[in-house]
């Protein structure tokens, strides 16, 4: 069998060529599609570079319902780098009218010769013309193939949810994302390409826009940025003034900050806490845009389960704060549409996992709450495993006895038409 090392860098290679690169790469390596695609080299760029990425993310997309229309056509499952193309074949497939289906198949058998055997040539070629009519026969009775879910987090939402909204849910992972951009202030011009929001100061990015012409010089100002609406649940929640002292746990890359800052009105002092690593310089970079006289940040890169009063004295910093952000890692059941390979990393046991270090966070996290003081827990799940029952044990804990939950907010974005979250305000004695 042919073995072929493709240069990325290489003009000759097409959107299409690097996407098997990338796809088969993931298929093979326990890594986030971000971190795959951000393997495409700087010099694959414009749409060529849009083409590509188009490509990976819709064979993630639409993977689960090829697979299933494969499974009964193969004795075995084919190596990763043949389920690359057939994933790919079977995304377009799935998008595409079907007067076009012969040609997506004509196009894939042709391009893959530079990638597999003659043998293997002649497996995609007899698959490939069965595919349009075997996904065609997956109906909405076999919810997870349709709507391309592994069947295990189906059947969970389904308890969860129930089977209509569980319906809603799995349609609404499968639309495409909007982008939002949030303005504060908001400029009396806006770019043409800034569409109002129902969510006041969230602004919807035209398909098409040039970014770098319109939006980048937004961002640059320090008076933007990208946000889905679902954001501003927590920040809301924890409502800070001016002048006061808030502490964000769990702060990169910094998109809290920017809510709190704005909110603050630039006057007091914002102390962010994160893992050491290689979300710090993002972080760094976002605080660095808000800091002013009257508006003080700081950084204490430390594991938030191992934090000390010691670690903010070092830095000549407050041991407790009237107002805590906690903004927990979670499974992101909430942001499948937005991070569509969520649904091809997650396990049934990562959502238990999820939910025990956030209890543990959210114990640590009231150590530096002042009397009196407020703390918001989030998250962008929608399981209530991770939400509200992390609250309620929280609560009968000896961590939480001096805390009560005041309110809270849920986003199941089949009914907000945004991301989901959870966002909780307790307050101390």
């Amino acid at each position: 069998m042919r073995s072929i090392k493709f240069n990325l860098n290489k003009t000759s290679v097409s959107p299409w060529d690097a996407a098997v690169v990338l796809l088969e790469h993931y298929l093979s390596q326990q890594i986030k599609s971000s971190q795959v695609l951000e393997q495409l080299p700087a010099s694959f760029k414009g749409d060529r570079r849009a083409q590509c990425q188009s490509y990976f993310l819709h064979a993630l997309r639409y993977g689960h319902k090829v697979t299933a229309a494969m499974a009964p056509l193969c004795k075995k499952a084919p190596r990763a780098r043949v389920q690359s193309i057939l994933m790919l074949a079977g995304a377009e497939i799935e998008r595409q009218d079907a007067q076009t289906h012969a040609k997506i198949v004509h196009f894939t058998v042709e391009h893959s010769k530079k990638f597999v055997s003659k043998a293997e040539i002649g497996f995609l070629n007899a698959l490939l013309r069965k595919l349009p009519q075997t996904m065609a026969k997956i109906d909405q009775q076999a919810l997870a193939a349709h709507y391309s879910h592994p069947d295990w987090l189906v059947n969970h939402w389904q308890t969860e949810w129930g089977e209509a909204s569980t319906a809603k849910l799995l349609q609404w992972n499968q639309q495409i994302p909007n982008n939002y951009i949030k303005l504060e202030p908001v400029p009396e011009k806006l770019p043409p390409t800034l569409l109002a929001s129902q969510w006041p100061k969230f602004f919807k990015v035209a398909p098409k826009t040039n970014w770098n012409a319109s939006i980048v010089p937004l961002l640059n100002q320090g008076t933007a940025y990208i946000k889905d609406p679902s954001t501003r649940l927590a920040p809301e929640l924890l409502a800070p003034v001016a002048g006061e002292q808030v502490l964000d746990l769990c702060a990169a890359p910094g998109g809290k900050a920017f809510d709190i800052a704005q909110q603050m009105k630039g006057q007091g002092l914002l102390v962010a806490v994160d893992l050491p690593g290689n979300r710090i310089p993002q972080l760094k970079e976002n605080l660095v845009q808000l800091t002013q006289p009257a508006f003080q940040t700081a950084i204490v890169e430390k594991d938030v389960l191992k934090l000390q009063a010691t670690d903010f004295s070092a830095q000549g910093l407050p041991p407790t704060y009237p107002a805590v952000m906690l903004d927990a890692p979670c499974s992101n059941t909430g942001v499948i549409q937005r991070r569509i390979d969520v649904k091809w990393r997650l396990q049934a046991r990562d959502i238990s996992s999820c939910a025990e270090l956030q209890l543990n966070l959210l114990q640590k996290a009231a150590e530096f709450v002042a009397k009196a003081g407020r703390l918001v827990y989030s998250t962008c799940s929608i399981e209530r495993a991770e939400n509200i029952a992390v609250v309620q044990k929280f609560l009968k804990s000896s961590a939480g006895a001096e805390f009560e939950l005041l309110k809270y907010q849920i986003s199941l974005p089949w009914e907000t038409g945004h991301d989901g979250a959870g966002a909780f305000l307790l307050k101390r004695h």
